[in-house]
């Protein structure tokens, strides 16, 4: 009689359910692709989202070229090239802040190469002419 029973059980469950009880295996296979899916797609909106912030905002558009073209540049051993690039922006630019995001990469560069008085020197022109745009307390 309690086999019966379960028997029955069983079968009302498969009946209400509709399904084998091996489909949800399936179904959760399935739903967890789909999460996966998801997420990667959230990351890539995310990329993105940070992409056109940035390249929206024309300052920070500029530093992030610059860095790149530096980290390229140091992963060829070109290292003067980055520099001689850097200095030219950091000379050029109307942006105080591009400015002062470049002094302190190319202070980086010079240090590495070698060149740390120049590196100093940089900075300290690059505080002077901070300071001389910056509204008094």
């Amino acid at each position: 009689m309690t086999q019966w029973r379960i028997a029955f059980i069983a079968l009302l469950l498969v009946l209400t359910i509709g399904r084998p009880i091996h489909a949800y295996a399936d179904q959760a296979a399935d739903l967890e692709q789909m999460q996966r899916f998801i997420e990667v797609m959230q990351g890539y909106y995310n990329i993105i989202d940070r992409i056109h912030a940035v390249s929206s905002e024309p300052d920070k558009a500029t530093i992030q070229q610059l860095q790149k073209i530096d980290e390229l540049y140091k992963n060829q051993g070109e290292r003067a090239a980055s520099i001689r690039i850097m200095q030219k922006v950091f000379d050029g630019s109307p942006s105080m802040t591009v400015r002062n995001a470049v002094a302190i990469m190319l202070a980086d560069a010079l240090n590495e190469t070698g060149r740390t008085d120049q590196a100093i020197e940089l900075l300290d022109k690059s505080l002077a002419r901070s300071l001389q745009g910056s509204p008094r307390p």
